[in-house]
């Protein structure tokens, strides 16, 4: 689980920002009890709030540049503006992301300037008493400067000259051997299920027909998101996927399933309503997140769908969640959730008088109270990250 991350020179932050999702003293099963520390608490989910044009959707991309930078190994001209600098400026972007995975911590740390990496560290916490940080692997652009000697230890270093200074090692590992430690760091990093990226979001076709082939390949990821849907009185009973090889690859068409009074009827998924397709695009996200232990980031969550149903969903994700290590980290508008998070689990995002947006967490709100009443207090703006619209 995601720990803390910080980042600067990210889009519109310029500033380093610090997101931390740790905390102690709570009872709630949203939380995840560390077991790097007893006092330690990992909240499970995390919503961020604030006006139009705050930096919401830029904290979804840092997520989702995560799992960019470790799993993929190839770059393309369409990859290498994988993500964009405080107004395109010339300097370089910092990254730090702590995680936990069963018995470790690990911290990664890398910076990126102009596309290139000017260095990457991986380092590792075993919980076990007494135990030390040690470094798994560093380098500076394409240069190699520590490799852990038990983990690395039948590697033939040689190869390593071919390590291009815009793939993260981690990547370069992944494609080229078969590492423990690196399978490891990239089983978690691949199970980050997200509707944001450079250009687009939850209308993006790749990420939606992404949703559909999720369906397509589990069967029971298909069945979850059917018998959940029957519960939203929205009259559909199922989807129907067909799969059909077209000239260069395979299409998918999809027709939404309606219990009338003549029986069942097929409709194409594209004259469904924008909140029916909204809703089950967004649910293989959650599904997959629950069932593997995922990273769930889902930009304006509410996008096409009632408010009600928002609230029902990050409910149902909670609940589900119960026992399991799955994250849900989100935007949004809809703010009813507010009233069910704690002021851990709430982030607020602004701009300052420079432009550059900040975030910061709402316990860290000077005199804010547990037992208060987030969303009014939010909504008469004592916590800032209240849009000023003068119309």
């Amino acid at each position: 689980m995601i720990r803390k991350v910080k980042f600067n020179n990210f889009y519109s932050f310029k500033e380093e920002q610090e997101i931390s999702f740790l905390t102690n003293k709570k009872k709630s099963y949203s939380y995840f009890q560390s077991n790097a520390k007893k006092s330690e608490l990992i909240t499970k989910v995390a919503g961020f709030i604030g006006g139009n044009a705050s930096g919401k959707t830029n904290i979804m991309r840092l997520f989702s540049y995560f799992n960019y930078f470790v799993c993929v190994e190839t770059r393309g001209t369409d990859l290498d503006a994988a993500f964009k600098t405080f107004f395109n400026n010339n300097e370089k972007s910092n990254f730090y992301i702590e995680f936990e995975i069963a018995g470790s911590v690990y911290f990664y740390e890398f910076s990126v300037k102009n596309n290139i990496i000017v260095k990457e560290k991986l380092s590792e916490k075993k919980i076990i008493k007494n135990s030390k940080i040690e470094e798994i692997f560093s380098r500076s652009n394409d240069k190699i400067e520590s490799l852990h000697k038990v983990y690395f230890k039948d590697l033939p270093m040689n190869y390593l000259k071919n390590i291009r200074a815009d793939v993260s090692l981690a990547a370069f590992l992944k494609a080229h051997y078969d590492i423990d430690i690196i399978n490891k760091i990239y089983d978690y990093f691949s199970k980050v299920y997200s509707n944001i990226n450079e250009s687009g979001h939850l209308n993006n076709p790749f990420y939606n027909s992404k949703s559909i082939e999720a369906y397509s390949k589990d069967k029971d990821l298909k069945f979850q998101m059917e018998k959940f849907i029957k519960r939203f009185d929205i009259g559909l009973e199922g989807i129907k996927i067909s799969k059909e090889k077209s000239w260069d690859d395979y299409d998918f068409s999809i027709f939404g399933i309606h219990n009338t009074k003549k029986g069942f009827n097929e409709i194409p998924f594209q004259y469904e309503s924008r909140g029916t397709r909204s809703l089950i695009y967004v649910l293989a996200y959650i599904f997959s997140a629950l069932k593997n232990d995922g990273i769930v980031i889902i930009d304006e969550i509410e996008t096409g769908l009632h408010p009600e149903a928002v609230k029902k969903i990050v409910n149902f994700f909670i609940d589900e969640n119960e026992k399991g290590e799955a994250q849900l980290i989100f935007s949004s508008h809809s703010l009813e959730f507010m009233k069910k998070f704690d002021m851990q689990q709430i982030f607020l995002t602004e701009k300052n008088d420079t432009g550059s947006s900040i975030t910061y967490r709402l316990d860290k709100v000077e005199g804010v109270r547990p037992d208060e009443n987030f969303l009014a207090k939010y909504m008469s703006g004592a916590y800032g990250s209240f849009p000023n619209i003068k119309v």
